[in-house]
């Protein structure tokens, strides 16, 4: 009778043990959830993404899906980027956002737009509950 008793404590014990770990894991997952909606990724070098851009600057970037005129214009770089929600509660990354993170990237080469400009829709990827990419090619007029 002692086993019996001793092999249901000990089980009660674990499941206990085991709800106090899921709510210490979710108490410390939560705060960190809530810092921040969306992080990004781009394929410019360091140095380069680390560069600071004017707020104005950005906002005048042209995006279009025309194709790169090598006529008028300077082929600066390859724009590819991934903007991914935190978590699964988190509202799915906008189009505006990556954009944003396209003109962000043009800004930081010196384009003055980003051409064959193609945006996909939201899909669950290895590292995010949402992620939405953008690439383009950053152009300068000749």
């Amino acid at each position: 009778m002692k086993k019996q008793g001793a092999a249901a404590k000990n089980e009660k014990d674990g499941e206990s043990s085991l709800l106090r770990k899921s709510m210490l894991v979710g108490a410390l997952i939560l705060p960190m959830a809530a810092c921040s909606t969306s992080w990004d990724t781009s394929n410019l070098a360091k140095d380069v993404r680390d560069q600071a851009v004017d707020a104005v600057a950005t906002d005048e970037i042209e995006l279009t899906g025309a194709a790169f005129d090598p006529a008028t214009q300077v082929k600066l770089g390859e724009l590819k980027v991934t903007v991914n929600k935190t978590t699964a509660f988190n509202a799915d990354p906008t189009v505006q956002q990556v954009e944003q993170k396209l003109r962000e990237d043009a800004a930081k080469l010196g384009a003055s737009a980003v051409v064959e400009t193609q945006i996909s829709s939201v899909r669950v990827s290895p590292l995010s509950w949402g992620s939405r990419s953008g690439t383009g090619v950053a152009v300068a007029a000749k």
